[in-house]
């Protein structure tokens, strides 16, 4: 059994808010397990657009994907004709020129989650009181930062964060990143956009879901907290639940 709850606000600076989600529940189609976070970015409407244009284009592929060639070669297909008909829009509409947006979705499939990734947004990981992050950004800063050559403190860090280095939408063709967790029950996946790890420390978001059995409040409390922290971007936040069934029954 999945539960899940997800929640956006523009924050504390932004004059709009250019993130979007999606959630599909229960088990059913493909379109049906998929969970979504899509932040955009670009001038005039252009970020809007291309995240809102992301979470509903991927699902929509998705329902007519063909089972016979697999989960990963239909959520890649879908992530990748997404990409293609974003790029084509902003090539042939003026005002949406440059626009793009990040990815994070993760496909519940039963015996283990799909997470892909495009961009700086990300997927955590809460399992055994313990928060893992499951996904790499792209952006300039974390890449600096695996090769050792930054640090999270540095002032560097803080006023290019926002540089990212793969997105939905800029080129024709995308890289996107692939990552398979096995499921265990009790686990939660958190998907957000920088908004809130921007804003908190994976130690900080840890806690929150340590002290909040339920999702929504989870959910509310990791969104508030990003605002009290100062808002800076708009935020959202999906968490999904995953308990096996047959552990529900017995209790």
């Amino acid at each position: 059994m999945l539960r899940h709850a997800a929640k956006t606000d523009v924050g504390l600076v932004r004059q709009k808010n250019e993130d979007s989600f999606y959630t599909g529940c229960p088990l059913g189609g493909l379109e049906n397990n998929l969970f979504i976070v899509a932040d955009g970015m670009g001038g005039h409407k252009g970020g809007e657009y291309a995240s809102r244009f992301v979470v509903r284009r991927i699902p929509d592929q998705l329902r007519g994907a063909c089972r016979r060639n697999g989960v990963m070669n239909a959520l890649r297909e879908a992530v990748e004709s997404t990409n293609k008909a974003l790029n084509q829009i902003a090539s042939e509409q003026e005002e949406l020129e440059g626009m793009g947006s990040t990815l994070v979705m993760a496909y519940f499939n039963r015996t283990e989650w799909i997470v892909v990734n495009v961009g700086d947004s990300r997927a955590y990981l809460f399992e055994n009181d313990t928060l893992r992050q499951i996904t790499l950004d792209h952006s300039w800063v974390e890449e600096l930062v695996r090769q050792g050559v930054l640090e999270r403190d540095d002032p560097m860090y803080q006023a290019n964060r926002n540089k990212i280095t793969r997105a939905m939408g800029p080129e024709p063709l995308v890289d996107e990143d692939v990552f398979i967790v096995p499921a265990v029950s009790g686990q939660r996946l958190l998907l957000c956009s920088d908004g809130l790890h921007g804003m908190l420390s994976d130690e900080e978001i840890a806690a929150v879901l340590r002290e909040e059995e339920d999702v929504d409040r989870a959910v509310s409390r990791l969104l508030r907290q990003a605002l009290d922290a100062g808002g800076q971007d708009n935020v959202t936040v999906l968490l999904v639940e995953y308990r096996d069934e047959s552990e529900s029954e017995e209790e």
